[in-house]
């Protein structure tokens, strides 16, 4: 989330509305319509998210310590109403915003006479209250609840938590189109190990909660290695905890997502046999739901072909990738997984050349960002690897938190469409490698940011149609939001 003041000083009755058509590269009869809304002002303590589209309007929501608006934008992306929604007039914290098809759903925490209180209200579309709720209370706190939230794929139920008194979990499963409490739960843990080991906290569509933990993923301790899963949801009396064996496997990094689908927790990882920045290939892995016992790993190491290209090519031995992250996981129908794949990396150095390893220094400390090549791969449930592609990309940013590299992957029926900035700069191009199913690439470029004032954030885009994406624009602490139709 970033930052923004949805209520813009006056404005001329004429607003500024940016419309392009651009001229298609390698795609036969592609065209895009960017649409670029009037700069909206900035303010450092608010956050916002673009909610998605309502019939032909588009909602955007800010939110600070002392308010919560709602924004409608219209077709031609002209700012129509900002409303204030009202929330209990004491000191609040908006937990979670979350839209829902026909309305919003915003859960926050407020403080009276020593106590917290959950509450959830519901809003229509206008900006109109329709629901309001009380879920918890709680009692004679000492301390604000650092409460957090897990949203289900089809955003109907939602987990909130907070870590309590550095000993428990305290944990409440919710029911977003009732507006009700599914279930409670208190799950004990030992603080300094449960914040080293915690993975991934995942709430399903049927509102169950899958809380995992990674053990002992040291090369000294591989025999032990292993994933502790604790499930807890409606209808179950107590938390069942599994124990998953991960022996001789050194990974970097676990990606965890849900399959509603096939009603199972999946695994993407990269694996390493020497250090954790490196890594030699990839695996997979589901534990199902409905077969307790049920765990199968995929293992997959990176191709010549790939190692030539992304890795150290002068490596003898000890061949692998640097620097590499999994940014997202999409799940196929057939049990599949398509996984996307990015090297990144970041640099923190002195301006004055000094080395603080020796003290501190004088000059300007600056972080360098770099954000190169994505690898795009495509793996069955069988252990197939279907098809692969190194997508060439190298940006590069200062000071900025990688904002604005990286990229956002659309999905469509027959392709996916990975969307990223050539470069971190004012007056820029925007271009897009289009994969369809079967692996066939082709790359393009949509708009040019020359002489328009923008400066895209892809990480926080929102698709809204099958070929529709809002994704805001930053620059001179002015938001603006950019719609890009294909």
């Amino acid at each position: 989330m970033r930052n923004l003041n949805l209520l813009p000083s006056p404005r001329p009755r004429d607003l500024l509305i940016l419309s392009f058509i651009f001229l298609w590269l390698a795609l036969p009869i592609m065209a895009q319509r960017v649409t670029v809304s009037e700069g909206i002002s900035l303010r450092k303590d608010d956050f916002y998210q673009i909610l998605g589209r309502y019939n032909d309007r588009y909602l955007i929501s800010s939110d600070n310590d002392y308010s919560l608006e709602l924004s409608c934008l219209d077709d031609k992306m002209r700012v129509l109403w900002t409303k204030e929604l009202e929330l209990d007039k004491r000191l609040t914290q908006v937990i979670g915003i979350i839209p829902q098809s026909q309305s919003i759903v915003v859960l926050y925490q407020y403080h009276r006479k020593g106590d917290y209180f959950l509450k959830a209200h519901r809003y229509t579309p206008d900006g109109l209250l329709s629901d309001s709720i009380t879920l918890n209370t709680y009692k004679e706190s000492f301390y604000t609840p650092d409460s957090r939230i897990e949203i289900s794929e089809d955003k109907t139920k939602a987990i909130v938590y907070q870590v309590e008194k550095q000993a428990w979990i305290e944990i409440q499963g919710i029911d977003l189109n009732s507006l009700t409490n599914m279930w409670s739960a208190r799950v004990s843990i030992d603080a300094f190990s449960f914040f080293k080991e915690f993975r991934a906290l995942i709430v399903d569509n049927t509102g169950k909660m899958h809380l995992v933990m990674e053990k002992d993923n040291r090369r000294s301790r591989l025999d032990d290695h292993s994933l502790e899963l604790i499930e807890f949801g409606p209808n179950m009396v107590s938390p069942l905890t599994r124990n998953i064996s991960l022996r001789d496997l050194l990974s970097r990094q676990i990606h965890f997502t849900y399959d509603n689908r096939h009603h199972r927790l999946t695994g993407v990882g990269l694996e390493s046999d020497r250090d954790q920045s490196w890594s030699k290939g990839y695996f997979y892995f589901y534990i199902s739901d409905e077969v307790v016992d049920t765990f199968k790993l995929i293992k997959q190491p990176f191709s010549e072909a790939v190692l030539s290209r992304m890795g150290d090519a002068n490596a003898v031995n000890d061949k692998g990738i640097e620097d590499l992250e999994i940014i997202q996981v999409q799940l196929r129908e057939d049990g599949g997984v398509v996984i996307l794949m990015e090297e990144s990396r970041k640099y923190e150095r002195n301006t004055s050349g000094q080395n603080f390893q020796f003290g501190p220094g004088s000059g300007r400390f600056t972080v360098d960002y770099y954000y190169e090549d994505l690898y795009i791969t495509s793996m069955g449930e069988d252990a197939s690897l279907d098809w692969h592609a190194v997508l060439p990309k190298k940006q590069y940013s200062q000071d900025d938190d990688g904002l604005f590299s990286s990229c956002y992957i659309m999905t469509a029926p027959d392709h996916l469409r990975l969307i990223y900035n050539d470069e971190i700069a004012y007056e820029n191009t925007v271009s897009a490698y289009q994969v369809d199913w079967q692996g066939e690439v082709v790359r393009n470029s949509i708009l040019s940011t020359d002489y328009q004032k923008l400066k895209i954030i892809f990480r926080e885009a929102v698709q809204t149609g099958v070929y529709e994406l809002l994704v805001p624009s930053e620059r001179s602490n002015k938001l603006k939001i950019v719609r890009i139709e294909f």
